[in-house]
Order: C-alpha cells, then structure tokens, then sequence
C-alpha cells in the first residue's frame, strides 16, 4: 500500500464515501475511472470478539473488508504483511480517512471508533503480496456476538466496575478475548470463595501488555510487574468480589483464560 495513497483515494471516491482520499487523488491518469473493488464484511465467531482475514493483492490491488461498530469502541488491528510496499486505509461511516498509506503505524494501530455504522478498511500494495490482518473489538456489535468488555482510558480501574465473569453451570474455566488501546484498560470481576484457587493464562500480541489481580479489599494479588505473566496459580484469600484488569501501554489485543477449580 505505501505510495499508493492516491490509488486508494481514487477508490474511496468512485465508491461515494465522503471525504475519503483527498483533491490531491486527480492525476494525469484520473480520468480512468477506478474500479470499485467488492467489500467483504468482517464477521466475529460466536463468543469471539477478534477475527482475521488473510489473502493476496496484485501488484496495483486493492482488497476492502468492512465492519460493524458502535460509537466508542476500542478497534486493533495488526496487518502482517509480505512486504512494506503494501498499507491500509480506515474510513469512516461519513468518510474521513483516520489510518492512511502515511503513517507509520502500518503494522498495528488502535483506535477509538468515533461514529456507529460501516467501517472500510482497504489493503492496497504496489508489488504483488499476500497478508493476514487481525481486528479485535472489545464490546459487542451488530456484526459480532463477541464477548463485551469494558475499558477505561488512562487505567482508571476504580472507575467501573468491569465486566461480570461468570462461568457456564456445571464448567469451572472461561475464555475472553479482546483489545485494548494505548494507556487504556480492561476490567473484569468474578466471585469467589476464601481458599479457591484462581487459574490465569494470558496471552496477548504485545510483549508489554500485562494484568492484575485485585482482592476484595483492595489488596494487590498480582500486579503488572510479576513475572508470570503467561501462567499463574492464585489462592484468593477473601470471600467476595475480586477484580481483574488488562492493561497495555502501546495497545494490543489479548485472550484471557480463568478457571477455579472446585476444592
């Protein structure tokens, strides 16, 4: 996509969304008219609120995938990509371009969804490459039945309560997959019973992200700078609400695994 930006303009604008590309589109070849490439909606699985698509563009190409999205959602995305010729545009529901060929966050980028509607992402390359992109969506969407989770900018953790954990009836282990953005983060709570023991695997694409574990009364159980980051065993020590937040300084997206084993 890099040195593309006024292919994809040509193509935001032959497609009618305002205000994507710029006057700066029109060259001595604008008057062919760009074709339209044919947009393929991004779908999350069911209890899932990350997907990925992967592909190939020819040299000259563009792909276009879409999504589903409410004012206020947190989106990741990571484009792992064969070569650096190829980057990606993000528009708007009205049109305004907020990721183009220009920044220098081709690689992962997160962003505070500002409207609700469709959003177009665009992977153009001026080499023939292929790719697989990754977007992750932390609360529900039209187009998703992800699991929802709450994030506070500026890991202001007392400030909500965070997303209640409960387990399914007669299982002792959960899944939640999310994103979260720079300096923002995830809440979750569970209940549980003096003496339990609590089971936490985390995985996440950035080597910086982390997670706490928050007693009842506010103790620290297990904090960002504890080594076992991957895998940890806890024996929660109060009987009552205990809370859990993922946190990453430069944005990722993560799965989050808990069990409690019955005594």
């Amino acid at each position: 996509m890099r040195g593309k930006i006024t292919v994809a303009a040509a193509v935001l604008a032959a497609a009618g969304i305002a205000g994507a590309g710029a006057a700066s589109a029109a060259t001595s070849s604008a008057s062919t008219a760009a074709k339209v490439p044919t947009a393929t909606a991004i779908h999350f699985a069911p209890g899932r609120s990350s997907a990925h698509v992967s592909g190939h563009v020819a040299a000259g190409g563009d792909r276009r995938y879409t999504f589903v999205a409410r004012a206020g959602q947190t989106a990741t995305f990571h484009l792992s990509r064969s070569t650096s010729a190829m980057t990606w545009t993000l528009v708007g529901p009205t049109g305004p371009s907020v990721h183009n060929a220009h920044s220098p966050r081709q690689s992962d980028f997160t962003y505070r969804l500002p409207e609700s509607g469709t959003y177009y992402v665009d992977i153009v390359s001026t080499r023939a490459a292929s790719y697989d992109l990754s977007l992750a969506i932390p609360a529900t969407t039209s187009s998703s039945s992800a699991t929802p989770v709450t994030v506070q900018q500026n890991g202001d953790a007392t400030s909500s309560t965070g997303q209640k954990l409960r387990f399914a009836p007669g299982t002792t282990a959960l899944t939640v997959a999310g994103g979260v953005g720079t300096t923002e983060t995830a809440h979750f709570r569970f209940d549980a019973v003096a003496g339990q023991r609590a089971v936490v695997d985390f995985k996440d694409i950035s080597p910086q992200g982390n997670w706490t574990l928050v007693a009842p009364d506010g103790s620290p159980l297990h904090t960002g700078m504890t080594e076992q980051q991957a895998h940890a065993t806890v024996t929660l020590p109060q009987t009552g609400t205990y809370r859990l937040d993922v946190h990453s300084p430069s944005g990722s997206t993560f799965d989050l695994s808990l069990s409690i084993p019955r005594n």
